[in-house]
């Protein structure tokens, strides 16, 4: 895991991504799949993540994003990546999808 300060200065010099589906997911099983792939989340921690995904989307570091959507891919999963901009108080906060 990169160190927040450093995160915060990639953040702050390539801005923020965010994560979306690029499609209507009938199913969320390949989805909760995925992100247990690509995270050590338990199953409760993968539905949120995936509820988050399917509402307003995941945010992060570009490297992040394309990471989930690498694995999410592998699962036939769309998804989309553009720039997303969340920043609170002077600061770009931690992407859930980072933990």
């Amino acid at each position: 895991m990169t160190p927040e300060n450093i995160r915060q200065a990639l953040l702050r010099a390539h801005g923020p991504m965010r994560l979306g589906l690029a499609g209507d997911v009938p199913n969320l099983v390949p989805v909760l799949k995925a992100l247990r792939d690509a995270k050590p989340w338990s199953l409760g921690e993968a539905r949120k993540q995936a509820a988050r995904l399917t509402e307003t989307g995941l945010v992060g570091t570009l490297v992040e994003m394309e990471f989930l959507a690498l694995h999410l891919r592998a699962r036939a999963v769309a998804v989309a990546i553009e720039p997303a901009d969340v920043v609170q108080d002077g600061l770009v906060q931690r992407c859930d999808a980072s933990g």
